[in-house]
């Protein structure tokens, strides 16, 4: 946008006089910016930095020199042939009364039998005046969920948020130049060219407030004040200061804090060096990793087999039920030529015939219906369809073949149980009435 207010007219006059950056400057970026890799397979290496190949015995410990170009290269096992690479980098200065951090973007294009190119431009200058008041002056930025690039011209640019990124103009650069230079009121917190870990807004905003957070960058463990604002920074304080006591460098703040969790889960003392600071973090933290793992799968067999014996004295007791409710009616069979049907008489039955028909009438537990008659069809003597009865509405619920679905003798079997519902209702009446005639045990 147009510079409006007298602040920012001045930003945009300062910016004009601003020196370009120098080729030494760039070359420092190409070399320390950017990750030198090289490509092999069984034949040969490519050295992406130059284009040239050269032969796999060059390679010690998955790292090579390249014999063009005299970079030092970490091998890939891989057959690609091109890459590209984009980073941030900073160059801070005191310009007048402000703190001027000016942020580039570099890319990198890489390609078999054709040297790096790369495409550097400044994309975001942050003046910053004595009282923290910023005023951005960049390029457009960008960014959601299907792009993240500067374009347009250097004008004024308001902070920007979004729910993923926070403010989009707030860059994290991976490296600041060495002849960066940071006023004095911030060197004194420890915010220098080595800052990692924090952009510089959020550095000047958060560590003058945060006394832990200046104790981690003065201590340059850069990986912990990443996690600056996170509670973990002050449940494993105590730890942390274990780290610092004993100059031990958390290099993966992640992995080092889940670590920590392992040593809680097992109750290890947290304030003790030898658990703290392991001389191999991801070993350390595998071998806890792998023993959790193997309690808790203990754990998981144990909470199986408990399943099982509940789900067997579920079964068990339903059988037993099952026979008290029905058994009034396993003496029913219903027949018409090639057709007979026959109640369901044990839960062994209802398995087969679900089996036997790829049907729900076992897995969903009809057995357990207190108001439902289960009965079996058979059409020389093969099972065909299963019917449900709905008890005391003698209404016939459902009758279902293979696969819930409808056979060529629905009809008929339909039909036939109809027929014979009366002799359904006439056991349910007569068992009725010799409950009622039973005598009721008195209470002493």
């Amino acid at each position: 946008m147009k510079p409006r207010t007298k602040l920012q007219h001045q930003v945009v006059e300062l910016s004009s006089r601003l020196l370009e950056i120098t080729e030494s400057q760039k070359q420092w970026a190409y070399k320390v910016c950017l990750e030198h890799k090289g490509y092999a397979i069984k034949s040969r290496v490519l050295c992406l930095d130059c284009g040239i190949t050269f032969s796999p015995e060059l390679v010690k410990r998955k790292t090579a020199v390249c014999p063009q170009c005299q970079t030092k290269i970490k091998v890939e096992q891989t057959r690609k042939t091109t890459d590209q690479q984009t980073t941030y980098f900073a160059i801070a200065e005191v310009f007048g009364e402000f703190q001027l951090v000016r942020n580039y973007e570099l890319i990198a294009y890489y390609k078999k039998d054709r040297p790096v190119r790369y495409f550097l431009h400044e994309i975001l200058q942050n003046w910053i005046l004595p009282d923290g008041k910023t005023t951005l002056f960049g390029l457009q930025h960008t960014l959601n969920g299907y792009a993240d690039s500067w374009n347009g011209n250097m004008e004024i640019r308001k902070e920007s948020y979004n729910y993923y990124s926070g403010n989009k103009y707030n860059v994290y650069t991976d490296k600041y130049h060495p002849d960066s230079y940071f006023k004095p009121e911030y060197s004194k917190f420890g915010i220098n060219h080595e800052l990692s870990g924090l952009t510089f807004l959020d550095a000047i905003q958060y560590i003058p407030k945060n006394p832990k957070l200046e104790t981690l960058i003065k201590a340059k463990q850069y990986a912990l004040l990443s996690k600056g604002q996170s509670w973990q920074i002050n449940s494993f304080w105590p730890s942390i200061k274990i780290c610092l006591r004993n100059k031990y460098k958390v290099k993966d703040a992640s992995i080092w804090m889940d670590y920590l969790d392992l040593l809680r889960y097992f109750k290890k003392d947290l304030l003790n060096s030898k658990y703290v600071c392991p001389s191999n973090l991801k070993v350390a933290h595998d071998r806890l990793m792998k023993k959790k793992r193997k309690i808790l799968r203990l754990q998981e067999l144990d909470r199986e087999r408990q399943r099982v014996i509940e789900r067997q004295q579920k079964l068990d007791k339903a059988i037993v039920e099952y026979v008290e409710r029905n058994k009034k009616f396993f003496e029913l069979e219903f027949t018409n030529g090639n057709i007979s049907i026959t109640v369901l008489k044990s839960i062994d039955e209802f398995k087969e015939e679900g089996d036997e028909l790829k049907h729900c009438v076992y897995t969903n537990e009809y057995y357990l219906k207190e108001n439902s008659l289960i009965l079996s069809a058979k059409v020389d003597g093969k099972r065909t369809e299963t019917i449900e009865v709905k008890l005391p509405q003698l209404r016939i619920e459902q009758s279902r073949g293979i696969s819930n679905k409808v056979t060529p003798y629905n009809e008929k079997i339909v039909a036939l149980v109809r027929k014979n519902l009366k002799k359904i209702k006439a056991i349910i009446k007569q068992s009725t009435s010799e409950d009622e005639k039973a005598p009721v045990k008195q209470s002493a």
